[in-house]
């Protein structure tokens, strides 16, 4: 969900065309897919964090044991998945309550490396932008794409951590990124200078910490977990656009559904599998996410049935775009 090398504002598109593809729905049955619910909201935001403490005692537990390693991979990865937790809270959606949503927003930002003020906004864009290159500021596969990057080094979260903790640390210091000064507010920079710098002290505590005790836990519990939890997290989110058209505006030729098991779907990524639905009618909440596809799905192209089924159809096509920046794999659209 990231563009790693942000392009300079001059260099942007300058005629936005805004008319994307619209399905047609009963208004009456938008309306109410769009009604907010606090219960699923709270069962699985609490189901998710008791997952999160459980798995996480399970690591403790492990601590210094031959099985350390899968406890820490399964920890990590549900931490991880915190990366697609901040991007529904972040559109206000889980809850009724703004207050509610940004509360969980903040933590689930705190988690995944992101600072909430900037992903905000940037991520305002990325719907506004979709797999536009050179505006979209989320293109996690650039084109030409890199396979060593994508598959080995940012398959464990390094280059996303590492671009992302710069940014925060520039941020920090009152250092103005292209992705701040293109989507952030005037208004709105002040708060992103302070939370960067929250972000960074409460990193520098857990190292502080870390030393104190003489143990290596904090840290792997809090500063690494973003890193070794990463691989299925990124797979995951790779498939939203992975392998598709750019510069299309109509976002079933840019973004993939693809159906998983309710563990990885609905209780680890807020059931964003339902990438294409999300894209077009992002003030649906996740719950009502697979109503509305049923809803429209005779509009848009055939789900992939399974994380393995959108692997196959992805990794294929990224190759091919690692050698033709130009090709992308055709979804076949309903006329």
């Amino acid at each position: 969900m990231v563009n790693y090398s942000y392009q300079p504002i001059e260099n942007q598109h300058e005629n936005m065309k805004t008319s994307w593809f619209k399905p047609k729905i009963d208004p009456k049955l938008l309306k109410n897919l769009m009604k907010r619910r606090d219960g699923p909201g709270w069962l699985n935001t609490i189901l998710y964090f008791a997952t999160l403490f459980f798995t996480g005692y399970i690591a403790y537990l492990s601590w210094g044991r031959w099985w350390a390693i899968p406890a820490f991979f399964v920890y990590g990865t549900v931490y991880a998945f915190a990366n697609g937790r901040w991007h529904e809270y972040g559109h206000r959606s889980v809850f009724k309550t703004r207050k509610l949503n940004d509360f969980f927003y903040e933590i689930s930002c705190f988690i995944a490396y992101f600072e909430p003020v900037s992903w905000r906004w940037s991520h305002t864009h990325h719907h506004s932008r979709t797999i536009h290159q050179g505006i979209d500021y989320e293109i996690q596969v650039p084109r030409p794409s890199n396979l060593v990057d994508l598959f080995l080094i940012d398959l464990f979260g390094i280059k996303r951590v590492y671009f992302e903790f710069k940014k925060i640390f520039f941020h920090s210091l009152g250092i103005m990124t292209p992705v701040a000064l293109d989507c952030v507010p005037e208004n709105q920079r002040n708060r992103m200078i302070w939370t960067s710098r929250i972000f960074m002290a409460i990193k520098i505590i857990v190292i502080i910490w870390a030393l104190i005790l003489g143990s290596f836990l904090p840290i792997m519990f809090v500063v690494l977990p973003q890193l070794y939890g990463s691989p299925i997290l990124q797979l995951t989110t790779m498939l939203q656009h992975g392998g598709l058209k750019a510069d299309s505006w109509d976002h079933r030729e840019s973004t993939r559904t693809f159906l998983v098991n309710p563990i990885h779907g609905w209780l680890l990524y807020f059931n964003m599998q339902y990438h294409i639905e999300h894209h077009l009618f992002p003030q649906v909440p996740f719950y009502n996410l697979p109503k509305l596809h049923e809803a429209i799905k005779d509009q848009l192209p055939a789900p992939n049935n399974g994380f393995v089924d959108g692997l196959l159809e992805m990794i294929p096509a990224i190759i091919k775009q690692s050698k033709d920046p130009n090709y992308y794999y055709p979804k076949k659209i309903p006329t």
